[in-house]
C-alpha cells in the first residue's frame, strides 16, 4: 500500500475492527448510519472514515485526545462538534421565557 492510502475494508473485516457482528454492519448499513460505498455488489469502508464515525459518537470531553496540548485539544474537539441548536430553537425559548416572566404595574 502506498504511502498515504487509505485501507478499504470488506464487512466482515470493518465488523472486526469496530468488533461488532457482520450484522450488525449491515442493520447500519441498511439505516444509512454508517460511511460505506457500494462497488459492484458488495460494500466497502474506509479504515479512516470508521474511526471518525465513531468519534463522532464521543461525548464533547471525550473526543479530546489524551496527549494534546490543551489548545490543540480545544481545537480538535471544536472541529468535531456541529452546533445542535437551531435559531426557531433559540426564539422559542424566548417566546417561553416572556410567557414565565412576572407581569409588571
Amino acid at each position: 500500500m502506498g504511502e498515504g492510502a487509505e485501507r478499504v475494508l470488506t464487512i466482515r473485516e470493518a465488523a472486526a475492527l469496530l468488533k461488532v457482528h457482520p450484522n450488525t454492519i449491515r442493520n447500519l448499513l441498511a439505516e444509512g448510519r454508517i460511511p460505506a460505498a457500494r462497488v459492484g455488489r458488495q460494500w466497502r469502508f474506509l479504515e479512516g472514515e470508521l474511526v471518525a464515525w465513531i468519534r463522532s459518537g464521543y461525548s464533547a470531553p471525550a473526543r479530546m485526545q489524551s496527549g494534546a496540548q490543551r489548545k490543540e485539544a480545544l481545537w480538535h474537539s471544536g472541529n468535531v462538534q456541529e452546533n445542535t441548536t437551531s435559531s426557531s430553537q433559540h426564539l422559542t425559548e424566548r417566546s417561553l421565557d416572556a410567557l414565565l416572566e412576572r407581569p409588571t404595574g
